[in-house]
């Protein structure tokens, strides 16, 4: 940082109101001197008036992430060549093993290309202006402490496909969660096996994740007095929570070739069960069971505008066929 010196002070002295600008041969010997001269004469009035301009973010050509894109596929093809896979390895099972490579390899290009369309789609707004990172509170410092559980023991009853879309569901409830003013005490239960695996391979940083997981039992984690499961078949409508119980959702995608299993498990457990109080305020034109995400995205809603139409309302998709009840 240059210091101005004496002589640049006497310049600029209150008894001048109106400094003479140093010559071009001064500014071009003492160009520091001239620099500070025009920095101490400056209004700051008119700085104000005229703010430095945003810097809109660069962004890369198309054509350049075509090009890297295209190069990740080749490198991807040669690695594929190169492969060993198991002798015994079933066409379906090496398809699979193909394009779980194949995620794992394109990840870091997929997350540019999506980081570039975010930029693109906030240029086009004309919103050049750096976005304001979403405060985001952690479980240990919210005022909330309603705990829900997912329950992950279903593992052997459901397909391939099934694990996935179930996957997807626990991410969903966990975006649902961290979005939250004062997020819930979220748990994930008996996560292990199947379920466990496609975690690990798919969704990356879950480890992360601001939650509590376990792979204990919901019977090694919590006495049965403290569970309530819901359930669709329950004969109990839920009105409010209770801090004191933890509320659990079944991480079970069955295309109801399982109907009442939950209800059945958490009869023999001696859980507590209960319903969402759905039926109180809509008809469905189909069952009234639901995905895991819709259930916590229903208790989320509740919580924050303390009224089960309204959640109930926001929440649960049209094909249901959701009507006001007469």
């Amino acid at each position: 940082m240059i210091c101005p010196s004496n002589d640049i002070a006497e310049d600029t002295t209150v008894n001048d109101p109106s400094p003479a600008s140093p010559s071009k041969s001064e500014s071009a010997e003492h160009p520091a001197k001239a620099a500070t001269e025009i920095s101490l004469s400056t209004d700051p009035a008119e700085a104000s008036v005229n703010p430095e301009p945003l810097i809109a973010p660069k962004l890369i050509p198309q054509a350049e992430l075509d090009a890297e894109y295209k190069r990740t596929q080749e490198e991807f093809d040669k690695y594929i060549a190169e492969y060993i896979f198991p002798e015994d390895l079933s066409k379906s099972a090496k398809k699979k093993l193909i394009k779980k490579l194949h995620f794992e390899y394109f990840k870091k290009i997929r997350r540019k290309i999506e980081r570039e369309k975010i930029k693109r789609k906030r240029a086009e707004r004309g919103d050049d202006a750096p976005s304001k990172r979403r405060k985001v509170t952690k479980l240990s410092d919210s005022d909330n402490k309603l705990r829900i559980a997912l329950d992950c023991s279903y593992d052997d009853l459901m397909t391939e496909r099934d694990i996935v879309k179930l996957s997807k569901q626990i991410q969903r409830c966990y975006t649902l969660n961290r979005h939250m003013e004062d997020p819930l005490q979220l748990h994930l239960t008996h996560l292990q096996g199947k379920s466990l695996s496609r975690m690990e391979g798919f969704i990356d940083g879950y480890r992360n994740w601001d939650v509590h997981i376990k792979s204990e039992s919901l019977l090694e984690l919590f006495p049965p007095s403290e569970v309530v499961y819901l359930c669709a078949e329950s004969e109990n409508t839920l009105s409010e929570f209770d801090d004191s119980k933890v509320y659990v959702i079944g991480g079970f995608v069955d295309h109801n070739s399982h109907k009442g299993l939950a209800y059945e498990r958490a009869l023999a457990a001696g859980y507590g069960h209960a319903r969402l109080p759905i039926d109180s305020y809509f008809t469905l034109a189909t069952r009234k069971v639901l995905t895991v995400c819709h259930v916590f995205e229903i208790i989320k809603n509740f919580v924050e505008s303390r009224s089960w139409e309204e959640a109930i309302r926001l929440t649960i998709p049209a094909r249901k066929g959701l009507e006001d009840k007469v």
